[in-house]
């Protein structure tokens, strides 16, 4: 009598698990079509309770985490995910990325050597992997990727870090041209770095000849204003 209620139970769960899978299907388009995030994890995560093999709401929820500051939840989503899907490179980068903002910048290594591995010309796999390396002193190791980063053609932003990264190491080890170069390329990739970022580099790392062509700029302009002040007349009272 007891095995016959066991396996009445497991022909009923079996009976309802399509329609908690449809369930789940229903929340997790829901949550693509969101536009407010927190909305948007509230969905993946419901979905996730009705059927937690739906590995595309791992992925996707993870992202979100990212994007949030949630590091730790960016791991733990991407770990579920590579054990449910296919391995993928993008996948490891992100996880590299979760480590590395974590301050895990051994683990951040490995698993962005795991995506380069799966797409070797993954721009931002090179791009970060030089950024995890400056952070853990390695600055061999980081100048290489950087440069590798910059050669191919892939993600802008990441390129643009690339360029950010080896500008640290070179304005830090003394190298002032390279340093101003590597800044500047930065910012004509990607619009979206701060004017001031490049300007700290130019200020105080520009060569003799820039800031003796600054100086003399400068100097012409004070005395045009001179001149404009001394040529005309004050107003008749």
């Amino acid at each position: 009598m007891k095995t016959m209620a066991i396996y009445l139970f497991i022909f009923l769960w079996l009976l309802a698990a399509p329609a908690y899978g449809d369930n789940a299907m229903e929340y997790f388009n829901l949550g693509v079509k969101n536009s407010v995030t927190h909305k948007k994890i509230e969905y993946f995560t419901k979905a996730l309770e009705l059927n937690p093999a739906l590995a595309a709401a791992y992925e996707k929820r993870g992202l979100l985490h990212y994007y949030q500051g949630n590091y730790d939840k960016v791991i733990s989503d991407y770990h579920t995910y590579l054990d449910l899907a296919p391995a993928k490179a993008e996948a490891y980068r992100m996880l590299g990325m979760g480590y590395m903002k974590s301050g895990k910048y051994d683990s951040a290594i490995y698993h962005f050597t795991q995506a380069i591995k799966m797409d070797p010309k993954l721009t931002s796999a090179y791009a970060y992997r030089a950024e995890a390396h400056r952070l853990s002193g390695n600055d061999e190791k980081s100048i290489e990727d950087a440069t590798e980063a910059t050669k191919l053609r892939g993600d802008p932003r990441a390129k643009a870090d690339a360029y950010k990264t080896r500008a640290k190491i070179y304005r830090r080890i003394g190298s002032v041209e390279l340093a101003v170069a590597d800044s500047r390329a930065a910012m004509r990739i990607d619009p979206r770095i701060p004017r001031f970022w490049g300007r700290r580099y130019f200020y105080r790392y520009a060569s003799p000849e820039e800031l003796s062509k600054a100086g003399l700029i400068a100097l012409i302009a004070i005395a045009l204003i001179l001149v404009f002040k001394l040529t005309i007349k004050p107003p008749k009272k």
